[in-house]
């Protein structure tokens, strides 16, 4: 069989590919915002993402790993498990969207106008339902569907943004604007896994209180560690707004923004694999370290090749992109790129344990990620983008070390004591390096490398890891 025609490596390849393009489309629409609204606007529209966001991890309740599990091992409990994680998501919504109001309600001085909490809590409900239902097609591995819709509700907020006249270029506007085009995506995806799945399976049978409970049994660990992975990432960027100044939060989600295409990828490479990953955990342990080890390989040297690129191309990245106002940013981001590296490296950890149902532990890991590196954010963010940065860096170095023992030990010590030195010697090496000293190179020069470092990459890549991801 072709490697391209193996169903891990479609599914990887045209979920990866619509949701890359997305990411790209989306930088483009940033600028736009970001010039058009100005940096008050433009943040109280980020605002209203972010809440959006937070409070959907309530809302979600963690249920969608076990959700894409349990139906990846038995197919025909689909349309049960749809039913019961409903149920559950009904009540943990509405708690969600009254968390919201007093949120709000509270914090009036940080609060958004009536309209826009109003929009926040819609935009939660239509959340919350679409991973609902794309977990039910990742448990099928049906990934294509997915990117495919997001890709054309993409193309459709491009051109909202772009012919909307500046006149009426509002934060209410565009949220309203975005609101429906998330109503619309979720009935539509509704719609297909109705048709494509449900018709073909025989009605639900009767649910009862002890099934609904063992199903938030399962997913408790991951909502624990869904909340304390949101500490991580989003309050040590409002740090930034009492220990610094506001125009270092701009700076910083700049590279948020820019890295976002990375950082999909990732989360899809993960999401298509996590079936197959959660039945070798049960059916083939040996193979399972296989396949897990050159996920690992694929991982980090991808992101190694990647932040070595960047380092090439950083300055004249930001400039095309943003101009040169925003030139200080490129170190910043840089710093940024290898701590995505590392974050990297966290997440295929924890699809590793939550294959091999470790929630418990991985909840547990969350919390000392999170308490350890607290106080090294707080600090950092004293020195504004630049250091909350590399606070990141720091803090997950340190976490890193108890990390990768347990994921050593959860495949039997497969991975070698010199493997593991050799991996994190160089992140460290070449992360130190480009973080302090900027590229001078000709334009000529730095190409000639990045297509030498494409070459091998692509090389080894191909030639031996992807054959051993899909090894029978």
């Amino acid at each position: 069989m072709s490697l391209f025609k193996n169903k891990i490596i479609k599914n990887f390849s045209i979920l990866t590919g619509t949701n890359i393009l997305v990411q790209v489309l989306s930088i483009f629409s940033s600028i736009r915002l970001a010039r058009q609204l100005q940096p008050e606007g433009y943040g109280v529209f980020n605002l209203i993402a972010l809440q959006a966001s937070i409070f959907s991890i309530i809302a979600c309740y963690g249920l969608r790993l076990v959700i894409i599990r349990h139906i990846a091992r038995n197919n025909n409990d689909a349309r049960k498990v749809f039913v019961l994680s409903g149920h559950i998501r009904i009540v943990t919504t509405a708690i969600s969207l009254i968390l919201v109001f007093f949120y709000n309600l509270v914090y009036s001085q940080e609060s958004l106008s009536a309209l826009l909490v109003l929009a926040v809590m819609a935009l939660i409900v239509f959340q919350t339902s679409w991973d609902t239902i794309e977990s039910i097609f990742f448990g099928f591995e049906k990934m294509e569907t997915s990117g495919i819709i997001n890709f054309i509700f993409t193309l459709i907020w491009i051109a909202e943004i772009y012919f909307i006249p500046n006149n009426k270029f509002t934060v209410e506007t565009l949220t309203f604007a975005f609101l429906i085009n998330q109503g619309l995506k979720s009935l539509l995806y509704y719609f297909l896994v109705h048709i494509s799945i449900f018709k073909k399976l025989p009605p639900t049978t009767f649910t009862n209180y002890a099934e609904h409970v063992d199903l938030i049994k399962q997913s408790n660990f991951f909502f624990v560690l869904a909340i304390f992975s949101s500490i991580q990432n989003q309050i040590p960027i409002l740090l930034l707004q009492f220990n610094s100044t506001v125009d270092q939060i701009g700076l910083f989600n700049l590279g948020n923004r820019i890295l976002s295409p990375l950082q999909m990828m990732l989360n899809l490479l993960l999401a298509s694999l996590f079936p197959m990953l959660s039945r070798l955990a049960i059916d083939n342990k040996p193979l399972f370290a296989i396949r897990v080890k050159s996920l690992m390989n694929i991982i980090i040297f991808s992101g190694i090749l990647g932040s070595v690129l960047f380092a090439l191309f950083s300055n004249d990245v930001v400039h095309l992109l943003y101009g040169d106002a925003y030139k200080t940013s490129a170190k910043v981001i840089l710093i940024q790129c290898w701590f995505t590296v590392l974050f990297a490296i966290f997440c295929t950890i924890g699809s590793v344990l939550s294959a091999l149902d470790k929630q418990k532990l991985l909840s547990q890991l969350s919390i000392i990620y999170s308490v350890t590196a607290f106080p090294i954010f707080f600090i950092g963010a004293k020195y504004g983008a630049i250091g909350l940065a590399w606070a990141f860096v720091i803090a997950a170095f340190i976490n890193m070390t108890y990390h990768w023992v347990i994921f050593r030990n959860s495949l039997d010590k497969n991975i070698s004591i010199f493997y593991s030195l050799i991996i994190f010697f160089t992140i460290c090496i070449l992360c130190l390096y480009t973080g302090i000293y900027m590229v001078e190179m000709s334009l000529n020069v730095r190409l000639i490398q990045c297509l030498f470092l494409l070459s091998l990459f692509i090389f080894y890549i191909f030639k031996i890891e992807l054959k051993n991801l899909s090894r029978n």
